[in-house]
């Protein structure tokens, strides 16, 4: 991997000791075989140095390849880019990383005879926030995602009419080797900024509908629990969304209707026709869909009817503010009972996110809502944590699924 020098000098520009190491590194690298990729944005000279072809990059591909890099660092203020990369001859891609279309850095993708290459190249004087420590984060994030280690937990959603587990919403977590379980908001951020959050949102899906198989090929008394799992509305409108879910569902031979999947409500009015048609396809499949953090978009309680979804969850700030004090918050309990009352005439289902007392609890059943998750009643858990819920429940917070 070509890791940048962060060494300057007095007015910020390379230092030539960094200089003349990247000259070195790139004359290894033609004697290797390799390819040096220089920029100098003082001359204006931009090219690729090296034999191309045996890497699977065509003379169309490298030309466009430079093309893209010259428009993107020439808006940016950083005097000299330079790194090398080694990759075999397959699948060689170059994707820009950045913010507000200004390059950071350049990341590298390949397929070596002996695996994934995965390079990154820093412009000179525009390093990320956070440096080499989140160009390290993002080389783990992509090598752990390969390697299975962004897994679902599993947060119990609990009946408040029967005191029974009723599903599990899967949470992403990221076991980062030497490093404790890191929290989706921790680096779900970052997977963004990577364009990985398709890819995280499938595996996460991948797994729970994996693990729900698994505790059914055990013969566990599952009655009607489910598993829900989030997608985005970029996620659920691409070509070839529905089918690959629903392949994934039938291929591991659980009812359909044993999974659910939540889309938030802002992310509906991102693309509102091509995901209504898309949850249209996957209800007409048989599948659950849920709108998650309602109340939080400004325009889907107009059109409520129009959408095709099976279970409403009330976002965790108004149940937060319905169970601190009730009596004392009459909005957040108008806002409740209302929510509430929309979607029975919709024939919708309601969850109460962000349940974290039993003061809560008994607020949101007094409002009518049946279902709730939170705190109160389990933080997420990995699989073999759930499947031991499912067998005996958790003393004093609920019991096991309805046979």
């Amino acid at each position: 991997m070509a890791r940048p020098s962060e060494i300057r000098d007095s007015e910020g520009r390379p230092d030539p000791l960094m200089t003349q190491g990247a000259d070195l590194f790139a004359a290894a690298a033609r004697a290797a075989g390799a390819i040096a990729l220089r920029a100098d944005l003082d001359s204006g000279a931009l090219g690729i140095e090296g034999d191309a072809a045996p890497f699977g990059i065509t003379a169309t591909q490298r030309a466009a390849h430079l093309s893209s890099l010259r428009a993107q660092i020439a808006q940016t203020d950083a005097h000299a880019f330079d790194g090398l990369y080694s990759a075999g001859p397959v699948d060689v891609r170059l994707r820009l990383v950045g913010e507000d279309r200004h390059v950071r850095h350049v990341r590298l993708t390949g397929r070596t005879r002996d695996g994934v290459f995965e390079g990154m190249l820093l412009i000179a004087g525009a390093a990320p926030r956070g440096g080499t420590e989140k160009l390290d984060r993002e080389a783990d994030l992509t090598r752990d995602l390969q390697a299975g280690r962004v897994i679902p937990f599993y947060q119990p959603i609990i009946d408040l009419d029967s005191g029974r587990l009723a599903g599990f919403e899967a949470l992403a977590r990221w076991r980062r080797p030497g490093e404790s379980l890191v929290a989706p908001d921790d680096f779900l951020p970052l997977a963004a900024e990577m364009n990985l959050i398709a890819e995280v949102g499938a595996r996460i899906r991948e797994g729970a509908i994996r693990d729900l198989a698994a505790w059914q090929q055990a013969g566990l008394e599952l009655g009607g629990l489910y598993i829900a799992a989030n997608a985005t509305a970029g996620e659920v409108s691409a070509p070839g969304f529905v089918r690959a879910l629903i392949e994934t569902i039938d291929a591991a031979d659980i009812p359909r209707d044993r999974f659910k999947l939540e889309i938030n409500e802002s992310e509906l009015m991102l693309a509102p026709e091509a995901v209504v048609l898309a949850c249209q396809a996957l209800k007409e499949a048989g599948i659950c869909l849920v709108i998650d953090d309602f109340g939080t978009g400004y325009s889907s309680l107009a059109r409520l009817d129009q959408l095709p979804f099976d279970v409403l969850k009330i976002d965790q700030y108004f149940i937060r503010a319905l169970g601190s004090a009730p009596d004392r918050n009459p909005q957040a309990r108008s806002i409740v009972t209302s929510i509430v009352e929309l979607a029975r005439a919709c024939e919708m289902d309601v969850v109460a996110e962000g349940v974290e007392s039993a003061a809560s609890a008994d607020a949101v059943r007094q409002q009518g809502v049946r279902f709730a998750q939170g705190f109160q009643f389990g933080s997420a858990v990995p699989a073999d944590e759930a499947e031991a819920w499912i067998i005996g429940g958790a003393s004093g917070r609920f019991a096991g699924p309805a046979a």
